[in-house]
């Protein structure tokens, strides 16, 4: 089993760090504050950071045009300007559960928007998994922390992972009609101490797991449920991870501070940082969201 060690690229302090992505147009790796309310952009070389405020928490981001972004916040999908912060609401997103926000989200290979919802507390099975494209609908209901979404490089099989269920599932997946089916756990997590978080996928099919209380992402096979690889990342709380950057091979790792003790921010002061590592595997292209002519 191969091992890296993650460096610190900014110390950031986020608060719940979360939603990392490529954007290869930008050449920065995206990113939310989710608690606080903001939507960040890093160059990896120059490790300059942009940040805008949105106001509302917000789950996920992910690549429109131009200066648009896909943001999923709490209660609407909206399009930010990153270059003037203008949102402007595309659809709203469950209204009548005021206590649930987004979660993670991705597009599929269509640019299909993909978006989690759950209950800010997370309590389980108030969430749902969502896909929108200039239309919302409901894929999968009562889900407690939607995470980690992706899909394979011939597009076949989209992987999820549902926090609280411990492992990730697989779907095969029609991509001409964004539909789902044959649902399967492809990998187990038998620790429970230690929660699935986000996720991405490799030109080699192999699925990066950020784990959240367990201080790395993981690489599994979901041929074989086996964990192959290991990225320490010297915090607890890890959140999302992203293949981008140098030809495409450097993970981008987020983290979180949220609900660690004093004692805890001492002993890991770079907590809610933003990490990278160089894998030299190379990462699949994101999908931006490409709304419905």
């Amino acid at each position: 089993m191969k091992i890296w060690k993650a460096e610190l690229l900014v110390q950031t302090k986020l608060i719940l760090g979360e939603a990392a992505i490529w954007h290869p147009e930008w050449a920065k790796f995206l990113y939310v504050d989710i608690d606080g309310e903001k939507v960040g952009a890093i160059d990896p070389q120059t490790r300059h950071i942009e940040e805008v405020n949105t106001g509302k928490k917000v789950g996920t981001v992910v690549p429109v045009s131009a200066d648009l972004l896909m943001v999923a916040l709490q209660g609407s999908l909206a399009l930010l300007n990153f270059k003037n912060g203008e949102l402007k609401e595309l659809t709203a997103l469950e209204p009548g559960k005021t206590t649930n926000r987004s979660n993670d989200g991705k597009c599929d290979p269509s640019g299909r928007l993909w978006v989690g919802t759950m209950d800010v507390n997370a309590r389980l099975h108030q969430g749902a998994l969502y896909c929108f494209d200039g239309s919302l609908k409901k894929i999968i209901d009562q889900t407690s922390v939607s995470n980690g979404l992706c899909w394979t490089k011939d597009h076949q099989t989209m992987y999820y992972i549902d926090s609280f269920e411990y492992g990730v599932r697989a779907y095969d997946f029609d991509i001409k009609n964004g539909l789902i089916s044959n649902e399967r756990i492809v990998v187990s997590i038998t620790d429970q101490d230690i929660i699935p978080d986000g996720m991405c996928i490799d030109e080699e099919g192999m699925l990066w797991v950020a784990m959240w209380g367990g201080g790395c992402v993981n690489r599994y096979n979901p041929l074989t449920g086996a964990m192959i690889g290991k990225v320490n990342v010297g915090v607890p709380l890890v959140s999302s991870c992203a293949l981008g950057g140098k030809n495409r091979q450097q993970l981008f790792i987020t983290t979180a501070s949220k609900g660690l003790s004093e004692e805890e921010l001492m002993q890991f002061p770079d907590s809610g940082s933003l990490f990278i590592v160089d894998v030299g595997v190379c990462g699949l292209p994101p999908h931006p969201y490409q709304p419905k002519q």
